[in-house]
């Protein structure tokens, strides 16, 4: 089964929009954001830089515009500004992270935003040398180098 197919059957299941389909990008960009539970302003703003860039991106690429300020807004409302099911995320991962989900040309500037958003904030100051960003965090990123096939 393809990603087109797979993301429509969690379209069914999950009320998803169509457009949320050009989205999958962001996914691990919000997974790493909701980590500790909580979605924090500087972590939004590095997620909604991603967004303009991605949006702007697919303009480019299509020569019309693809996504809406709409269509952002909405699914940013539905992803970043509420918790979205772990079940719903753990379902998109798979489709970015499997054959054909990302672009190997898209992979490094995913995973250099993933870093920043964990790298945005911390659980207490002062931290530890090592603590700025949380074992959880490093633990995702690395598991997300490896599935994108950076890392062995």
């Amino acid at each position: 089964m393809d990603k087109q197919q797979r993301f429509e059957q969690l379209a069914h299941e999950f009320d998803l929009k169509q457009a949320d389909f050009y989205f999958l990008p962001l996914i691990p960009l919000i997974e790493v954001m909701w980590l500790d539970g909580k979605n924090q302003q500087s972590e939004l703003n590095i997620l909604y830089q991603f967004v303009l860039e991605h949006i702007s991106y697919l303009d480019q690429a299509s020569g019309s515009q693809v996504l809406t300020v709409d269509d952002a807004n909405d699914f940013l409302d539905r992803f970043a500004h509420k918790q979205p099911a772990q079940k719903l995320l753990d379902e998109l991962h798979q489709i970015v992270t499997g054959e054909g989900g990302i672009a190997d040309h898209h992979k490094m500037n995913i995973v250099d935003y993933c870093l920043d958003i964990s790298a945005a904030c911390v659980a207490k100051y002062p931290y530890e040398v090592r603590d700025r960003i949380q074992q959880n965090e490093k633990e995702f990123l690395l598991k997300l180098l490896t599935e994108f096939n950076m890392i062995a």
